[in-house]
């Protein structure tokens, strides 16, 4: 992939991969292994480290962004949790703590353990105008494509994943069900072509 390449892309996957392929990351084959703790030397580091801050500000932006499909508190609060930590303002053991709880959101969804809430919960994203659901989505066709039911589930595991995002490894490309969260113009926002001058 080009700098012009980067700049016009609307694929925020493909640019993801680029990314990690420059690093020497193969896109295939990653085993991601969720259960480590977040460290407080995840919050900070040196020149290696910012690509992954950046990241994880990105995934968290990314969360923002799909708001809507995160009705439970506990994925919402997981976020917020995730984003104070790298502010300085909660500890690796406040977010590796909550963790449960926000895991425990994608479960209820997973599971139809709470089903009248998920019925609430599907409804109010079928009440969204389309054309906001649409443009939370990338590509927008995924609105067309996944059922509402499937985006809320595949959207609170996606918040669980960026709120341990420091302590999941291998770290490389994110799982193919949460691409269609992620905004290349976003992630233009968070992290720079690599090797453009002076970046």
């Amino acid at each position: 992939m080009t700098e012009a390449d980067w700049h016009r892309s609307n694929d925020a996957g493909a640019m993801l991969d680029y990314l990690w392929e420059w690093r020497g990351v193969s896109p295939d084959g990653i085993g991601l292994r969720f259960g480590g703790d977040v460290q407080e030397s995840d919050a900070a580091g040196g020149a290696d480290d910012r690509f992954g801050l950046s990241l994880h500000r990105f995934y968290l932006a990314s969360c923002r962004g799909i708001w809507p499909l995160l009705p439970q508190e506990a994925s919402r609060r997981g976020v917020e949790l995730a984003e104070q930590f790298l502010a300085g303002e909660a500890t690796a053991e406040q977010v590796s703590e909550y963790n449960w709880h926000t895991e425990g959101a994608a479960f209820v969804l997973d599971y139809n353990t709470a089903p009248e809430d998920i019925a609430r919960w599907v409804a109010e994203v079928q009440a969204l105008p389309p054309a906001e659901l649409r443009g939370l989505l990338h590509p927008p066709e995924t609105a067309d494509e996944v059922e509402p039911r499937e985006l809320l589930k595949r959207a609170a595991y996606f918040a669980d994943y960026v709120m341990v995002y420091p302590s999941l490894r291998p770290q490389g490309p994110p799982p193919d069900s949460y691409r269609p969260f992620l905004s290349a113009q976003v992630l233009r926002r968070h992290v720079r072509y690599p090797g453009a001058a002076g970046k």
